[in-house]
């Protein structure tokens, strides 16, 4: 009769660990999925920006990626900046698309999208203020409505990773996510405070 009760209860444990386990990879997939309607949106800002940047800024970005170039090449500190900031962008981006659960990689997309939102803002501020600036009008109002289409994107992926966390602490579900190695995601900033 033990032997019934502890040949049961192994059943039950094991068909909690497969459901568990399932829900888990599907929760995880989940997140996954929401990062890449983000990726796809912060893709497309990217590439907006470099397409609007001058000739003679897309050449140098061109040449940077191809070589080395100089920094002394560049006409000013706010251009080389730029240039800085779309590159680590497209760079953590490649990074989180691989590991989109990855915090490292969250933490990186998280602090070059708002270094991107601070740097047209800083340009606006510039262009306000009489300096020379290439990024005028309608550039700034473009830009403001590729980040915002961003926002529910993110709110989903946040959601969706807020649900994953949550599955990965309950116990005892947070044992077995322990055992194969399920992290919790990190949140995106989706709030812009720089807006």
């Amino acid at each position: 009769m033990s032997l019934l009760i502890f040949s049961a209860v192994l059943a039950v444990l094991f068909f909690w660990a497969v459901g568990a386990y399932n829900r888990l990879v599907v929760l995880r997939a989940s997140v996954a999925k929401h990062f890449a309607a983000v990726d796809a949106q912060l893709l497309r800002v990217l590439v907006w920006m470099q397409g609007n940047l001058p000739a003679s800024m897309r050449d140098m970005l061109s040449e940077m990626e191809e070589a080395a170039l100089p920094e002394a090449l560049l006409k000013n500190e706010r251009d080389l900046n730029l240039l800085r900031i779309l590159e680590d962008l497209s760079d953590s981006l490649d990074a989180a698309r691989t590991q989109p659960l990855s915090a490292a990689a969250m933490t990186r997309v998280n602090q070059d999208r708002l270094a991107l939102a601070a740097w047209a803002k800083a340009e606006l501020r510039a262009g306000q203020s009489g300096e020379a600036t290439w990024f005028i009008d309608p550039l700034p109002h473009k830009f403001d409505r590729l980040k915002a289409q961003a926002w529910p994107l993110m709110d989903a992926y946040n959601q969706s990773a807020l649900r994953y966390n949550e599955a990965v602490s309950q116990f005892p579900a947070s044992l077995l996510a322990k055992q194969v190695n399920f992290k919790p995601a990190l949140m995106l900033d989706h709030a812009d405070l720089l807006a």
